[in-house]
């Protein structure tokens, strides 16, 4: 990564960002339980996917719709 000229990441940072991209491109979160090897999509969820604030937004889209 130094000769590269990249920040140093670590693989456990990119398995964070890999289940994130997973989430918030709609893959259903069994799928994404099975991805990071867990049986249950709670510790999946509340310790890997860290949605954005533009993912955030989404919801807040779907709400506005919704309601008119």
């Amino acid at each position: 990564m130094k000769a590269a000229g990249v920040r140093r990441v670590r693989l456990y940072d990119c398995r964070h960002s890999a289940l994130t991209f997973l989430a918030v491109s709609g893959v259903p979160g069994p799928i994404i339980s099975a991805w990071a090897g867990h049986s249950d999509l709670s510790m999946a969820a509340k310790t890997y996917i860290h949605p954005a604030l533009e993912d955030l937004r989404q919801g807040a889209d779907k709400f506005a719709e919704l309601l008119g």
